[in-house]
């Protein structure tokens, strides 16, 4: 303790001041990898919640313009053979009235599925063709375009526009597989209750549970309708029951 004696002849006591405690590698250690875990929790809500929203922003707005210039024209889906080559644009109204993707050959992540959205597996028929035309997409990171593919149900329908035709799908059942079972996108769909040789088949495809990608979730739908291009979009695109 230290003693101040002011002109006035008042003293003023100071309590000792302690050493400071000395931090051990451990502690020090301990406390880095706090921060760092903060820094990664931040990191990853900012994949999850923003950067899905931003890119799928992005997604919607490039599909929405897509065909408005000489520069972006649908290719004839039997003439989309390379990868990335945008043959179609999808409108799915369970997933909300402005959800709009384009469609494009192949299911790589780069450029199709993180940049484009959805993507058409290369030996899956064509739309609209007998067999079996599918697709893939992601759930969560890079936009999400399937985001909300488990909440499809009995009375939603799937719209694929093209140069030529729209081509209308409705829903028939949800199923969560293996990775393995490649099998979901055959021409007839085992798994598929009711399925038939000459059907018109669509299959969706994204992997779950979301931000963990140990499974797979597929949804099939059958084709109901193929609408000229010239009619127009269907009356009842956009409602959802």
């Amino acid at each position: 303790m230290t003693t101040t004696v002011l002109p006035d002849g008042t003293k003023i006591h100071w309590a000792a001041i302690p050493p400071r405690p000395k931090h051990s590698p451990l502690l020090i250690i301990g406390e880095l990898l706090v921060t760092l875990g903060v820094i990664v929790g931040l990191f990853a809500g900012y994949e999850v919640f923003i950067q899905d929203e931003v890119i799928g922003a992005k997604q919607t707005q490039l599909a929405q313009q897509f065909g408005h210039d000489a520069k972006s024209k649908f290719v004839d889906p039997a003439q989309a053979k390379s990868l990335g080559q945008i043959f179609g644009r999808m409108f799915i109204p369970r997933f909300g009235t402005d959800w709009t993707r384009l469609v494009a050959q192949g299911t790589r992540w780069h450029p199709v599925l993180n940049e484009i959205g959805v993507g058409h597996y290369n030996n899956s028929a064509l739309p609209g063709a007998i067999g079996n035309f599918a697709v893939a997409a992601h759930r969560g990171g890079f936009g999400g375009s399937f985001k909300n593919i488990h909440r499809l149900k009995d009375g939603d329908r799937v719209y694929l526009e093209t140069n030529k035709y729209w081509y209308v799908y409705k829903y028939l059942q949800t199923k969560i597989v293996d990775p393995s079972d490649v099998s979901v996108t055959d021409a007839v769909p085992a798994e598929l209750v009711g399925s038939y040789a000459g059907g018109k088949y669509m299959t969706m495809t994204s992997c779950t549970p979301i931000y963990v990608n140990t499974q797979r979730i597929v949804v099939w739908l059958e084709l109901v309708e193929t609408i000229p291009a010239e009619n127009g979009p269907p009356a009842e695109l956009g409602k959802v029951n």
